[in-house]
């Protein structure tokens, strides 16, 4: 990973919202007022707790490719659900659904530095680094090449994020 620099696309900052960290930047799209982005789940500000559960759940796909080092854990992404007050929400779950060949996911709790985070509000979470759940690919010892994998992000609102990662190890 060349940079550590964390770029985090943000849903609607209405109330809680859910945030997904990777190590390279992504574009913020403009949003119409009550549209949010695909896979980013906005949750009651005032209790703070799930929405009820949908009728029908959303799966969004996404995927997510990076490069590592034999010996080193590969960082893939974060997620997370934050209010505008700056109050971390329940965290998403992740399931690996189909495992790596050569390789073992790690998910652990991760901080994330809110100053590198395109859309949050600025004048309540500058300088807080919050734990979301990050999610980390380490090859097996002497292996070089690529690895593929899927894993499932089970939001609070029940919603589901399927991510297909690709991790090239050098």
């Amino acid at each position: 990973m060349k940079s550590l620099a964390l770029a985090l696309r943000v849903a609607s900052l209405a109330g809680f919202c859910a945030l997904a960290g990777a190590a390279h930047a992504q574009a913020i799209q403009p949003q119409a007022p009550g549209t949010q982005t695909p896979g980013f789940q906005s949750l009651p500000a005032s209790t703070g707790q799930p929405a009820a559960a949908p009728s029908e759940v959303k799966i969004v796909k996404s995927e997510v490719e990076r490069k590592g080092r034999i010996g080193f854990d590969t960082f893939l992404s974060t997620y997370l659900t934050l209010s505008k007050e700056c109050k971390v929400g329940a965290n998403p779950k992740v399931e690996v659904t189909t495992p790596p060949k050569n390789g073992k996911i790690n998910i652990r709790p991760n901080a994330i530095n809110l100053r590198a985070v395109p859309g949050a509000p600025k004048t309540n979470c500058i300088g807080t680094s919050p734990y979301g759940v990050g999610v980390f690919y380490r090859a097996e010892r002497r292996f070089k090449g690529e690895d593929t994998f899927v894993y499932r992000v089970v939001y609070p609102t029940g919603d589901v994020r399927e991510v297909s990662a690709k991790v090239v190890i050098q």
